[in-house]
């Protein structure tokens, strides 16, 4: 008896982790890409200086990710990830006073597409087109509440885009 209840649990056990094969955790990532590096993002919207956020973003998003390893250079890199900056919005959400002149609250919105190209060949392998955004108070001057919620809308648009990128279904 022991020994039949034995075999049926090494039984249920091994169907149990075929199952399983070919798992592992984390998303996937494109066939034969290690190694990424990324352009100079393009910036075709209206704010300055906002690619210089969104680079260091996308660059902490890689590393912090882990499938890929970001060189510095194009030669060392299987594939190049190429972002454009496409729209960067400023939209009041709340106002401070019913009669709606002075804004309290603003949602900053950028917008961009990527595309990961492989190098050898030129093939893009995969594009995205997203955005991301933050919310802010309007404290003392526009000027400096942008500035401090612009880290926030280039880590969650990094985000979105290495994951469109990178992940393989």
């Amino acid at each position: 008896m022991k020994k039949r209840l034995l075999l049926l649990n090494c039984m249920a056990a091994s169907l149990f982790f075929t199952g399983c094969m070919g798992y592992k955790l984390g998303g996937g990532k494109p066939a034969g890409i290690n190694t990424v590096a990324m352009a100079p993002v393009i910036n075709e919207t209206a704010e300055p200086a906002i690619e210089i956020q969104i680079t260091h973003a996308m660059r902490q998003q890689i590393q912090f990710d882990g499938r890929l390893k970001l060189v510095n250079e194009r030669k060392n890199a299987d594939a190049v990830i190429e972002l454009t900056l496409t729209d960067y919005r400023l939209m009041p959400i709340a106002y401070r006073s019913e009669l709606r002149t002075t804004p309290d609250l603003y949602r900053l919105r950028i917008t961009g597409v990527a595309e990961l190209r492989k190098i050898s060949t030129g093939e893009v392998i995969s594009t995205s087109q997203t955005f991301g955004e933050a919310t802010f108070e309007f404290l003392n001057d526009l000027t400096t509440s942008k500035r401090d919620a612009l880290p926030r809308a280039a880590q969650e648009i990094a985000t979105y885009m290495l994951e469109d990128l990178i992940d393989q279904w």
